[in-house]
């Protein structure tokens, strides 16, 4: 019994010593991509929960190989680590090449090269997948055959995600030495001075930082050739709200909980000096970044962007009433509004090419690019706006730095027929110290009826053009087929007289008096709906007679076949005569008389649209006659007389 007892307390403490030993193990060797790039690794894999397997234990990468775009270089990869529960931990070196080959020459059988090598070594420590402890960069470069130093960093600590301490990094160029040095809190907020010395535009600049609790001070940009300050910015409105902060008078604002990038923005648009003024430092700041943090995708993207920072700005929030909470919801929207008008309609194809036939469409199209291109530099106001990082920017100080497409005038400049001319817009524009959002809410108000008016001028006139277009297209059709057809009913020479009797009278009575009536009726129409169905009639009326010309030139010959076929041979062997007599007479006089009434109904149709129906007639008379001419029709014609009206004799006849 002990002895079970003992084996059950070894088997609880292995459980709880090494439980990932206890689980299902897989070992992986092979091609694996790592942070977008391909090479081999070789980790083990363990059962986590609800199946996933997770890589676990010493993780080995290497990439070797040509690059595909370049067979001169080289590039080789290494990296070593420990992964616990799909988690970066403990210590990980990485070490990245890059070698360039330069053939020279062969002598004797032997390649003479030049060999230049870039080599990047970092040693990085983990908690959990997050950067965390010492940290150690260092960057190389061969040429000439020797390898020299380009860069390093000394030791960086991190704290759950963020450097704290000290912050030095150096990289050699030349006969100078570019650097960065400043103090981080344990949250990674910059703090106290920061000095960075960074070539720009053939300059060697140095800049000093001060910041308090990751609120920038001021800064100073010198020029080390000659000494000359280049730039100087002291943020004043940040040092006067810190001081009601220490002081406890601040109200409607205090200090953000969140911290930010390495951007400091107090309240300033991307046109102001104080943001400009920080562009050339946070750029040599964040490449630096960018190289000891680009095996860290939750840092670095595959764009080598940073995406999150491990050290830190600050900011004031401040407080918005709910009728401005309402305004930032609304004001995105409108402005897209206006945005996609404008957009849509600056490459309108039919305003572009109808734009100089009057003042209005040339002015108008030069409103739509202007406006589009005001609009747009608003835009990044309205992003901030539809974010709601607008909350952290002191709308006064944006008031005072200036809203650059807020104006009271605008001149828009176009040119009509080879004259300059201005199209001039004028605005109303409220206190935006008073209340910013109520202001820009009227403001673009005024640009959206502005952009309405002018849109739906545009479209009444481009309305009106492509109808002119329509009906003149219609026109040329009609005209051409009209020429045409009156040529042909007037051409009829060669038919017999009866022929040309009927193509005469349909000539007169539909080519020529009902097409003159809905001309009538087109030329006197004022709205293009009315005059584009007459000119359709017109359409409809001489292609139905192109299509009528031959059933209607057929007629007699058609007719003069039947009376043929109801024809017979007689013999008269009292007079010892032959002649030919009528068959079936008094079916084929009732055909007859249907026939004639339908040829006198063509002579006299004024309708276009019922000359088809009595071709139709005779010819379906026509066809009814001939197979009726070797039945048993007896019943029929005792049916039939010379008293039979006419839809007495199209019933009998199944017409």
């Amino acid at each position: 019994m002990r002895r079970f007892q003992k084996l059950v307390y070894i088997v609880i403490i292995l459980f709880l010593i090494l439980p990932n030993h206890l689980i299902a193990q897989n070992e992986f060797d092979g091609e694996y991509k790592f942070n977008n790039i391909n090479g081999k690794a070789t980790f083990r894999l363990v059962e986590g929960q609800e199946g996933a397997m997770l890589k676990h234990g010493e993780f080995n990468f290497v990439r070797s190989e040509k690059d595909i775009d370049d067979d001169t270089r080289f590039l080789k990869t290494i990296i070593q680590g420990f992964y616990e529960s799909d988690q970066k931990s403990g210590l990980w070196e990485y070490l990245d090449e890059k070698h360039e080959i330069e053939l020279k020459d062969v002598v004797d059988f032997r390649v003479v090269s030049d060999l230049t090598s870039s080599q990047i070594k970092l040693k990085a420590n983990y908690l959990n997948g997050v950067p965390n402890g010492k940290w150690v960069f260092e960057e190389n470069v061969f040429s000439d055959g020797s390898l020299k130093k380009k860069a390093q960093a000394e030791e960086f600590l991190f704290n759950n995600g963020d450097i704290k301490g000290k912050f030095q990094f150096k990289s050699f160029s030349g006969n100078f030495t570019q650097f960065i040095r400043g103090e981080l809190k344990d949250d990674g907020v910059m703090h106290g001075e920061w000095t960075m010395v960074y070539q720009e535009e053939g300059k060697l600049i140095s800049e000093v930082r001060n910041y308090e609790d990751g609120f920038l001070l001021g800064l100073v940009k010198r020029d080390l050739n000659d000494d000359e300050v280049i730039d100087e910015v002291v943020f004043f409105e940040t040092i006067a709200r810190l001081k009601k902060v220490n002081a406890g008078q601040n109200e409607k604002f205090r200090i953000a909980d969140q911290s930010f990038g390495i951007l400091f923005n107090d309240g300033f648009l991307s046109n102001s000096n104080q943001y400009q003024s920080q562009e050339s430092g946070n750029k040599f700041l964040s490449d630096f970044l960018v190289k000891i943090l680009k095996y860290d995708q939750s840092f670095v993207n595959q764009d080598d962007m940073l995406v999150e920072y491990p050290i830190h700005t600050k900011k004031f929030v401040f407080e918005l009433s709910r009728a401005q909470q309402k305004l930032i919801e609304e004001l995105p929207s409108k402005f897209d509004q206006i945005q996609k008008i404008n957009e849509d309609y600056k490459e309108r194809n039919a305003l572009k090419l109808n734009r100089q036939r009057s003042d209005s469409l040339s002015s108008a199209f030069a409103f739509f690019e202007f406006q589009f291109d005001k609009l747009n530099n608003s835009k990044e106001l309205i992003e901030k706006i539809r974010s709601k990082d607008i909350q952290y920017y002191d709308l006064d100080q944006i008031v005072d730095e200036g809203i650059f497409f807020i104006t009271t005038e605008d001149e828009i400049h176009y040119t009509f027929q080879d004259e300059d001319k201005i199209l001039v817009l004028d605005y109303e524009v409220m206190d935006f110290r008073e209340d910013f959002f109520v202001a820009l809410n009227d403001y673009l108000n005024q640009v959206r009826e502005y952009t309405l008016q002018t849109r739906n001028y545009v479209d009444g006139q481009l309305n009106r053009i492509k109808e002119d277009s329509d009906l003149i297209l219609l026109e040329e059709e009609i005209q051409s087929l009209k020429e045409n057809l009156d040529s042909l009913y007037s051409n009829v020479g060669e038919l017999d007289e009866f022929s040309r009797t009927i193509i005469s009278n349909v000539q007169t009575n539909i080519l020529d008096d009902q097409f003159g009536r809905i001309n009538e009726r087109y030329a006197q129409a004022e709205r293009y709906s009315t005059k584009k169905e007459e000119a359709n009639r017109m359409l409809d009326l001489v292609e139905e007679l192109g299509n009528q010309f031959e059933p209607l030139s057929n007629i007699s010959r058609n007719w003069e076949i039947l009376d043929e076929y109801y024809m017979e041979e007689f013999f008269n062997a009292f007079f010892n005569e032959r002649y030919d007599r009528r068959f079936k007479e008094r079916l084929f006089e009732s055909g007859e008389r249907l026939y004639e009434h339908y040829v006198n109904s063509i002579k006299n149709e004024t309708n276009y649209v019922e000359i088809k129906s009595w071709t139709r007639k005779i010819e379906a008379l026509i066809r009814r006659m001939s197979d009726l001419r070797n039945e048993d029709t007896r019943s029929l014609e005792r049916r039939l007389n010379r008293r039979s009206s006419i839809e007495k004799i199209e019933s009998d006849l199944g017409i």
